[in-house]
């Protein structure tokens, strides 16, 4: 299903082509305005949506238009803006590689932050001639915009505010028991099959995934995705399982799955980039660096969140498995002083209640957050 495909009739969808210094083409899907909001005057508070591993801009537009986050925040008076990192389902343009090349598949947090999500914030700010633009990431996309914050002090100036919906980064805290357990396999079997390019549970669940859209098998799904990934939900239902199992799961790299599974068994509670080993003699094929080639030192450096100077707001779930409520404690001990804008805490949602709720329950709080911290009004 495309994006144009899945926005209801009324509202406006623009797509907007970002080639990346690297020789990637993403594609950025913008709502400029509400569906009654095309005659009010002025410019509108920027937002860029960054969603989180596994998912793509879709998550924050496929329900309906009173119940997905990119047209609740358009409505209420927002300038919508939704990212994809690269290889994913709506971002699969590259000059350079093919998908079938393994090339293609190298990349993880640190190129979804230090260049895919600088150059989507400059090309939303430069079409929408704003200054500043507020970012709601959800999971994987807080880590990203921690990266990006932490190594580029100079988007810290273009970022007013980060909602993170669901973050995580400490993944000492993490709970999720089939993640966790694909986290702690040993490093060197992901060093091994990063050839292999995209992670291969895609491949193997993708064609099982029609079975899942069938709203009678669709109540078995929403269990099973629950209870092995992301903690019990109270709210999604089979009815919007349905409907999400349309555009999830989006592709995922190999690259990406093994970063966090050597964050996972580190043991040494750290936010990193990737760890490209430190024996640079003995390289094979798909492993094109070393540490001390890459980053100038045997161990991979680690994302400083305390250089992060942009307010920084979070909305945590106690039933959420993957961003617990201790990692999020241990972001905030990390931050600089003054930098921690906000908290919201809600007693029955999990990790997917944030782009998956019908209801939406964090919506208020995440468009009053968003108009407290819009350019103009600090």
């Amino acid at each position: 299903m495309d994006m144009e495909d899945m926005v209801p009739e009324g509202y406006p969808i623009e797509k907007h082509r970002v080639n990346t210094e690297d020789g990637w083409v993403l594609n950025m899907y913008r709502i400029p305005h509400g569906k009654y909001r095309n005659s009010q005057p002025g410019p509108r508070p920027v937002v860029l949506l960054h969603h989180g591993i596994t998912l793509s801009s879709a998550c924050f537009a496929l329900l309906n238009a009173n119940e997905s986050m990119a047209y609740i925040l358009a409505d209420a008076g927002f300038d919508v803006w939704m990212a994809n990192t690269r290889s994913n389902t709506f971002s699969r343009g590259n000059y350079n590689y093919s998908h079938r090349q393994s090339e293609y598949w190298y990349h993880s947090i640190d190129e979804y932050g230090l260049i895919d999500l600088p150059a989507q914030v400059n090309a939303a700010l430069q079409v929408a001639g704003a200054k500043k633009l507020a970012i709601v990431g959800h999971s994987q996309g807080c880590s990203v915009a921690y990266a990006m914050l932490s190594t580029m002090p100079e988007m810290n100036g273009r970022v007013s505010v980060v909602a993170h919906l669901g973050p995580v980064v400490f993944l000492d805290y993490f709970r999720a028991p089939f993640m966790k357990a694909m986290g702690e396999m040993r490093n060197d079997l992901y060093a091994r099959t990063a050839k292999i390019g995209e992670f291969l549970w895609y491949r193997f669940v993708a064609p099982y995934i029609d079975v899942c859209r069938d709203y009678y098998n669709s109540e078995f799904c929403t269990a099973v995705l629950n209870l092995i990934f992301f903690g019990p939900s109270m709210f999604v239902t089979p009815d919007e399982t349905a409907v999400i199992f349309k555009t999830w799961p989006a592709s995922v790299s190999m690259r990406n799955v093994g970063h966090w599974a050597q964050m996972l068994t580190d043991g040494q509670l750290r936010f990193q980039r990737y760890d490209f080993g430190s024996n640079c003699g003995n390289l094979t094929n798909h492993e094109e660096t070393c540490n001390q080639h890459r980053y100038g030192s045997m161990q991979p450096p680690e994302y400083d969140l305390s250089k992060v100077t942009a307010p920084q707001a979070f909305f945590a779930g106690e039933l959420d498995l993957m961003a617990t409520t201790e990692d999020m404690l241990e972001q905030q001990r990390r931050l600089a002083p003054g930098v921690h804008a906000a908290d919201y805490i809600y007693q029955s949602y999990s990790h997917m209640d944030f782009v998956w709720d019908r209801s939406a329950r964090h919506a208020l709080d995440l468009v009053d957050l968003l108009f407290r911290y819009a350019p103009g009004t600090l």
